[in-house]
C-alpha cells in the first residue's frame, strides 16, 4: 500500500505528466540526489521540463519515499505496480511477505559479503528480504546484490532501493536470455564519519561483472545455453537514453 503522503505529492506530479512520465522522472531526481549530484544530465532534463514548485514536490516526496523505504521496504516497486504498470507485460512483483518467506526457506544461511543473484529482479524486492534476513542474522552485514532486468524503470527502482537502503551491487540493465548488456550500475559503500554511505558508478555497454557470472554458471550446461540464445525472442519494455 501506498502511503497517504506520498500518494497525494505523487498525484500533484502526474496531473500534468501522466503517472508514469511523473515516476520516470522522480526515479532520475532520487539518483541525482542519491549519487551526489553525479547524474545531473538526467536531473537538468527533469529540471527543464517542470516548474520549480514542481521540483520541491519532487524533493519532498524523495525524502518521504526515502524514510518509508528504511527496513528494506519497496514503497517504488508498490507505486509502480498500482499507478504505472496495473500488470502489463506481467509486472506484477512478488508480494513483500511472500519475498520473505522465500529468503527463509534456504538450507544455507547466507552470510555477509556473499553474493545474490536476482536476473528478474523488478524493483528489486527479492534481493531486499535476502538483505534483510542476512542483516537480522549478522549484525547488519550485507550481502553483495546482482540484479537485472529488461525494463529500465525496474532497473534504477533496484538501484534505488538498494542505495536506500546501503546494500552493494550490481544492477544491468540487460536481456538475461540473450546476454545482451546495455548498462550497469555498480554500487559500492564507503566509510564515511562512521556511516557506510553507497556510493554510484555506471558503465556502459559490455562493461560489466554480471554477465560473465551468468556466463560461467551456465558453462556446466552449454546446451541450454545455446537453445536460449537460439530460441529466445525477448521484448524491450522501456528504452529511455
Amino acid at each position: 500500500m501506498i502511503p497517504k503522503e506520498i500518494m497525494k505529492l505523487y498525484e500533484k506530479l502526474a496531473f500534468s505528466r501522466g503517472y508514469e512520465e511523473a515516476f520516470r522522472d522522480f526515479l532520475d531526481v532520487c539518483l541525482y540526489y542519491l549519487s551526489v549530484g553525479m547524474l545531473a544530465e538526467d536531473y537538468r532534463r527533469v529540471e527543464k521540463r517542470y516548474k520549480p514548485y514542481e521540483m520541491e514536490l519532487f524533493v519532498q516526496m524523495f525524502y518521504r519515499v526515502s524514510e518509508y523505504s528504511e527496513g528494506f521496504c519497496d514503497v517504488l516497486g508498490d507505486m509502480f505496480m498500482e499507478c504505472v504498470s496495473h500488470g502489463n507485460n506481467g509486472q506484477f512483483f512478488t508480494p513483500i511477505h511472500v519475498a520473505d518467506l522465500m529468503a527463509c526457506m534456504g538450507e544455507n544461511r547466507l552470510k555477509p559479503k556473499q553474493s545474490v543473484c536476482d536476473s528478474c529482479c523488478g524493483s528489486g524486492r527479492m534481493l531486499l528480504s535476502a538483505v534483510k534476513k542476512c542483516a537480522e542474522e549478522n549484525d547488519g552485514g550485507r550481502l553483495f546484490c546482482y540484479g537485472s532486468d529488461i525494463d529500465l524503470i525496474c532497473v534504477k527502482m533496484t538501484v534505488v532501493n538498494l542505495m536506500m537502503n546501503s546494500v552493494p551491487g550490481e544492477v544491468a540493465w540487460m536481456n538475461t536470455l540473450t546476454m545482451q548488456h546495455w548498462r550497469s550500475y555498480h554500487i559500492d559503500l564507503q566509510l564515511i564519519a562512521g556511516v557506510w554511505l553507497p556510493i554510484l558508478k555506471i558503465t556502459e555497454a559490455g562493461d560489466t561483472s554480471f554477465v560473465r557470472k551468468l556466463e560461467n554458471a551456465m558453462e556446466d550446461n552449454s546446451e541450454l545455453k545455446r537453445s536460449i540464445q537460439s530460441n529466445a525472442r525477448a521484448t524491450q519494455l522501456t528504452f529511455d537514453f
